[in-house]
């Protein structure tokens, strides 16, 4: 594709990174009391961990990966509840549904996040920050914490929500963007991530200055394919 193509599109990356616990929030009756920290677990490698954590959870410093027997320790008044992908997804998909007043080309972004085309339609709302506003006011109202980023690249995008919320990204100004953000902003496995800071590449910018035929060396042809759109070559 063409840079010039390329440079066309908008997408708008959304992320809803406490989907499965907002889920159990939103299904809670007013009676049934105060809110504890809620967090969901499944069973990996004979050890029940962590999958999602509320707010509540996350302050009280408990993360995703945490064995539920050290969550415990952590945050003894904790609600806890079996992962279901299965109802996750049908949330998630609800959600799609609802963005399509915004454009009606909505992609799935697993696990928890959509990825909008606004291309050509953002002024049908004011333009794209009050697109993206009134999009997230309209889903935190409905109980969800949400995190987005337009970019002319899904990768950009992605990589930019991934660490803050609401950047708007000018057609061609990706690879200043996405320069100073932590290379987990990429998204690559956790093994890769730390091969990277053992390398002492702490940002994508870092990663960026090094010959691309080195990278794709080390880390393979997928990741070298996630930096390139992260910094809007591809």
């Amino acid at each position: 594709m063409r840079a010039a193509s390329v440079n066309r599109r908008r997408i708008l990356s959304l992320w809803l990174p406490r989907l499965p616990t907002d889920r159990l929030k939103r299904s809670r009756a007013p009676a049934d009391g105060p809110a504890r920290p809620c967090v969901t677990v499944a069973r990996q490698h004979n050890a029940l961990l962590l999958v999602a954590v509320d707010a509540a959870a996350a302050r009280a410093g408990l993360t995703p990966a945490l064995p539920l027997a050290s969550a415990r320790a952590i945050c003894p008044d904790l609600a806890v509840h079996d992962d279901d992908p299965a109802a996750d997804a049908r949330l998630l998909e609800a959600i799609a549904d609802w963005c399509d007043r915004f454009t009606p080309l909505v992609a799935h972004d697993a696990p928890h996040g959509l990825l909008l085309d606004v291309s050509g339609c953002a002024h049908l709302f004011g333009g794209e920050a009050a697109l993206l506003r009134d999009l997230c006011a309209g889903l935190a109202r409905q109980g969800f914490g949400v995190s987005a980023a337009i970019a002319s690249t899904a990768g950009c995008a992605r990589a930019l929500r991934r660490v803050h919320h609401g950047v708007i990204v000018p057609p061609g100004n990706e690879a200043a963007a996405v320069g100073a953000l932590p290379v987990f902003a990429l998204g690559c496995d956790d093994a890769i991530t730390r091969a990277l800071r053992r390398a002492g590449l702490k940002t994508i910018g870092d990663v960026a200055a090094r010959a691309s035929t080195e990278i794709t060396e080390r880390f393979g042809a997928g990741f070298i394919a996630a930096l390139h759109e992260a910094l809007g070559l591809q």
